[in-house]
């Protein structure tokens, strides 16, 4: 299953581009320096969060676009969650704004009872987390450019 959210940060993708070259630590607050984070969307107040492990690689830049490899799986009882394969992906919207794309893909556990739970709810969790995830990430990118940049 695939699942993406993008969000537009107000700066440049270079101002963007140099926040993500600071390491995962300066863009993405929920990670602790053990690789782990809790990651969920909050519905109706109530956080969803699980525990996962993240493995965030280095960031790829081609012409004006910069994507960041991401993986993430459960770090208790991990055969009842997918492994999220995925991306932080950066691109100029225009000249003075960027977009940030957070996308990945999973396969559904535990075969078609799996899949049908994926149909009826889990596949929207997923995509609120992926929602929840690009925005973090967005407004953390956004405040770093802002604090870097030229005043």
């Amino acid at each position: 299953m695939f699942v993406e959210h993008s969000v537009h940060i107000a700066h440049p993708v270079e101002a963007a581009r140099a926040v993500l070259a600071l390491g995962p630590g300066e863009w993405f607050d929920r990670l602790d320096g053990s690789g782990h984070a809790g990651v969920g969307p909050q519905v109706g107040g109530v956080s969803l969060r699980k525990d996962v492990t993240i493995e965030v690689g280095e960031p790829v830049t081609s012409g004006d676009w910069t994507e960041v490899p991401i993986t993430w799986k459960a770090t208790f009882i991990e055969q009842l969650f997918p492994v999220m394969t995925g991306k932080v992906e950066l691109a100029p919207a225009d000249a003075q704004t960027t977009r940030l794309t957070v996308s990945g893909m999973y396969e559904p556990p535990l075969g078609r009872l799996g899949k049908q739970l994926d149909d009826a709810l889990m596949h929207k969790v997923a995509q609120a987390t992926v929602r929840d995830l690009a925005e973090t990430i967005g407004k953390t990118v956004d405040v770093r450019a802002s604090s870097q940049a030229p005043r």
